[in-house]
Order: C-alpha cells, then sequence, then structure tokens
C-alpha cells in the first residue's frame, strides 16, 4: 500500500513504502527526519529531490558528487558501514553516495563535506560528517 504525503512543493504525492530510504540518525541537523524518498528533479538534469516523508516540509536538492568533482571520493568508516549493512556481500554498485546542493545569493554550490552513503539494496543511509578542511563545504557549481 502506498504512504501518501502532502508536501509543499510537489503537492500530494504517493510513495511506495519500498522506496523510502531510512536514516536511523536523521540527516544533519534535523535528526527527527529519518525517512526520505529521493525524486527526479526532470529529466534534463542530474539534480534529484531528497524529500522527506516524516516532515513534508523538508527536502533537499542533491546530486551525485561525480557530477560536480569526478575525483571525489568518500572513505566510509566501519562503524557507518556496518549501521548500513554493507558487508563483504554488497557489491560498491549497491552503494551510492549523493552531496546537498545549496543556493546562496543565486549561487549553487555542493557540500562535499557531509556526503550521504545508501546501501541501494537495503535502502539503509547515513550522512557523514567529515572533518577535513581540504574537502569544500561550498564548492562552486558551474552553470551552462
Amino acid at each position: 500500500m502506498m504512504n501518501v504525503v502532502d508536501t509543499p512543493r510537489w503537492g500530494r504525492i504517493e510513495v511506495d513504502p519500498t522506496k523510502i530510504i531510512h536514516f536511523d540518525t536523521g540527516m544533519a541537523g534535523f535528526p527527527d527526519c529519518s525517512d526520505f524518498v529521493v525524486m527526479d528533479h526532470d529529466r534534463e538534469t542530474p539534480l534529484k529531490w531528497l524529500q522527506c516523508v516524516d516532515r513534508p516540509e523538508i527536502s533537499f536538492v542533491i546530486i551525485d558528487p561525480a557530477q560536480v568533482m569526478p575525483a571525489y571520493t568518500v572513505d566510509v568508516p566501519e562503524p557507518v558501514m556496518k549501521m548500513i549493512g554493507w558487508n563483504h556481500e554488497v557489491r560498491p554498485e549497491q552503494v551510492a553516495v549523493f552531496v546537498v546542493l545549496n543556493c546562496e545569493g543565486g549561487n549553487l554550490t555542493a557540500n562535499l563535506r557531509a556526503p550521504v552513503v545508501v546501501n541501494v539494496q537495503k535502502r539503509l543511509a547515513f550522512q557523514l560528517i567529515l572533518d577535513d578542511p581540504a574537502i569544500p563545504l561550498r564548492h562552486p557549481i558551474k552553470h551552462s
């Protein structure tokens, strides 16, 4: 049975429960937001939306970090791997990484210091907070 969620941006949407991504600890700054669904922005752009099911007023624009910085990599700590059920049986293509985009003063940036790691098979996710000043907090996105 589909979940019905009334969102300010999309109106009433039906969410397939098998498509919900669960965060045990929520997103950074939103600990009470644990269930999300990924929605396409449109077919002409790599942007997607991470729409909260628990609090429909919360949504984030996300992108695959390879789209903004091809050399970007994330070392996922062992405890996080265990939390999202990533073990030796999970192939790398079954794990997705995305980053949240921000728009400030008309400038679009990607937060590369807080990537989200998702076990696609189990639909479990965790947002890492990286403490490396060499990784950009606001990596500029070039408009085309």
